[in-house]
């Protein structure tokens, strides 16, 4: 809005048409006046007391909500990259220098690097925080609020809320845990599995498949498989796709699950399943950015490298992949995925368990003794959702697997779905927090309290061979066609932390202080190895712990290897907690994102450049910071959970 205001042409021709208006113009034209002076107060007041507008800079809470950032289609798979770029300027807008510029990233798919340099660069989501509700209630666990950063009061920060006052907080292998009036641990599961749903984040989507690499052997992640001998081991695997390949005791079979001719489905007929389960499993194979290079680039160019499928050689084609080695699904998140990697505080070295599965079935066939399973494994337990498409009744259900041979499933909860008859089904299937939940098309299944558990520590031993095969779907006697296999993970709440304060004496200083980066890099080299990974972390697994007084409260970001919350705070201020908000700080709940980016369109989806990036000088530079024609983003337009 402009401060300028527009000067009248002189007095005399100012009272000379005011004399001219009739009257009842006059009392119409004072009202309409009037009416946007009113507007503008109610405005200014509802901005003061009820609702503002703000910017997300930064990418600390995604993939909740996207500071500013690239986006484009991986040339491999053609799955979604959003990438931050929060990184390439700074605080004024100005573009920090060639070397900041963000120029290839990994795809969070088929993990291919991408030359991203010119893709199109937006600004940040546009949200409505409403000012008003913590005048009247407490707040939340689980919101997203807005607070002055206690360090700076004049700067507003959006972070998640964990903790609440009097509390004691503890994060503890990516989850966070409270300890209790009684002095026992429990775990903080999402209030709402709603909002669970919504904050998850990609493991593998199966359709956008890495087709360059299964052309030439390196095996499909999904695969029928069928218990081999020799125990629960993994065998060394090559690339030429044999059927000998094993994972976790898992062999590839050339019966019971096919692939449809486009790839994109698995379909099992109940003939072939009409007395056992057949099963179907995810193995975690990643291709490295070495493995993409030896199909599509050359070793020495990464220019060739970068710029298509067309830069391979003779050579190239003839050379025999790496060989492929499952991994432990860990807490990679996409949107730091810079490549080569800038910050290596934020590469992906823990493991995560907390995993959902979601598939299309596709049920035309109901013999008489029929089922479906979905599986989660986590460590030596499996978790299993069991539905009878006879009488709809599901239930979910968990093994201690210490040895094949002695296997004991402990059903947890039954509930009653729809699934019914034949028909096309969306089921989703979770184990988050140590709470199972099913969704079938979209609704949830009401286990209610008697779906969640506890993981003694004595059944606590980590990771095992059954991770690098963390997810089955089974059936017998059904016909059925299983597609848009998708698996997703949970946040990981990484335990970083500048020092732990047990008295105001003691916080301003920051030893103790501990970087992820230096104690865990080990860790990369030993994912295809679930016993190996287990033992080097263990010596150095860390525990943080979070003291809140009255009126305090902890914020940890969504992002967490790249939010600076309260594990990362300095304590200029003298503050008896470092890392607590105080009551006063809180500005207001966030509750919708009213304007995402825009998508731009014409010019092969980029649009076409109107304004470019300034340097610090003030320089306009190559790099456009705008683009037109656009339409809007209503994909993206919705309540923030």
């Amino acid at each position: 809005m402009s401060n300028q205001k527009k000067q009248p042409e002189s007095a005399d021709n100012t009272n000379a048409a005011t004399t001219n208006v009739p009257p009842a113009q006059k009392e119409g034209a004072r009202e309409t006046v009037e009416s946007v002076v009113v507007a503008f107060l109610l405005a200014f007041l509802f901005r003061a007391f009820e609702a503002e507008a703000f910017v997300i800079p930064t990418g600390s809470m995604a993939p909740t909500l996207y500071g500013r950032h690239k986006e484009m289609s991986c040339e491999r798979c053609g799955h979604t990259i959003t990438i931050g770029a929060s990184e390439e300027v700074n605080e004024e807008g100005y573009l920090k220098g060639a070397g900041f510029r963000l120029e290839s990233c990994l795809c969070p798919n088929c993990r291919a690097p991408n030359s991203i340099k010119d893709a199109p660069v937006f600004r940040g989501d546009r949200i409505l925080v409403n000012k008003f509700p913590y005048e009247l209630k407490e707040p939340n666990r689980w919101d997203v609020v807005v607070f002055k950063y206690p360090e700076e009061p004049k700067t507003n920060y959006i972070k998640r809320l964990v903790g609440l006052p009097n509390e004691t907080l503890i994060i503890r292998q990516g989850d966070l845990y409270r300890i209790g009036d009684d002095g026992e641990t429990r775990m903080l599961r999402k209030s709402d599995p709603y909002k669970q749903r919504e904050i998850q984040l990609l493991v593998y989507d199966d359709d956008y498949q890495e087709k360059l690499l299964t052309d030439r052997g390196w095996p499909n992640r999904w695969a029928a498989v069928e218990r081999a001998a020799g125990g629960d081991k993994t065998a060394d695997a090559d690339a030429t796709g044999a059927d000998s390949v094993v994972v976790a005791g898992w062999q590839e079979m050339a019966t019971g699950w096919k692939r449809t001719e486009d790839q994109r489905a698995f379909r099992l007929e109940a003939s072939a399943a009409r007395d056992a389960l057949r099963w179907l499993r995810y193995r975690h194979y990643v291709p490295s950015p070495d493995v993409w290079r030896s199909v599509v680039g050359d070793d020495q160019d990464d220019s060739q490298f970068d710029s298509g499928v067309s830069s391979r050689s003779a050579a190239h084609r003839d050379q025999p992949l790496p060989r492929p080695r499952p991994q432990l699904i860990t807490d990679f998140c996409s949107y730091n995925a810079t490549y080569p990697v800038r910050d290596p505080d934020s590469e992906p070295w823990f493991w995560i368990s907390d995993l959902t599965v979601s598939c299309n079935a596709n049920i035309t066939d109901i013999g008489q003794e029929s089922e479906l399973l979905l599986e989660l494994n986590e460590g030596v337990h499996r978790f299993r959702a069991r539905i009878n498409p006879r009488t709809g009744e599901a239930q979910v259900s968990r093994v201690v697997w210490m040895n094949r041979s002695d296997e004991e499933e402990k059903v947890l909860a039954k509930g009653a779905t729809k699934v019914t008859q034949p028909g096309e089904y969306r089921l989703e299937f979770a184990n988050v927090d140590n709470r199972l939940c099913l969704w079938v098309d979209g609704s949830l299944i009401p286990f209610g309290a008697a779906a969640e558990f506890e993981i003694p520590e004595a059944e606590d031993f980590g990771p095992q061979e059954a991770d690098l095969t963390p997810v089955g779907i089974a059936a017998r006697g059904l016909t059925i066609e299983v597609s848009h296999l998708l698996i997703q993970r949970d946040l990981y709440y990484r335990s970083t932390h500048k020092a732990q304060h047990s008295d105001f004496a003691s916080a301003g200083s920051i030893e103790n202080e501990w970087s992820p980066c230096t104690a865990h890099a080990h860790l990369r080299s030993l994912l295809s190895d679930p016993t190996a990974w287990h033992a080097a972390y263990k010596p150095c697994s860390h525990e943080a712990r979070f003291d809140l007084g009255p009126d305090e409260f902890l914020m940890l970001g969504d992002n967490s290897p790249k939010s600076s919350d309260s594990r990362l705070w300095e304590n200029d201020r003298g503050a008896r907690h470092r890392h607590a908000v105080p009551r006063s700080a809180l500005v207001g709940k966030a509750f919708y994102i009213y304007w995402p980016h825009a998508k731009p369109f014409l010019n092969g989806g980029d649009g076409f450049p109107v304004l470019y990036h300034q340097n610090q000088a003030g320089t306009k530079t190559d790099y456009p910071s705008d683009r037109l024609p656009f339409y809007p983003n209503g994909g993206r337009m919705r309540r923030i959970r």
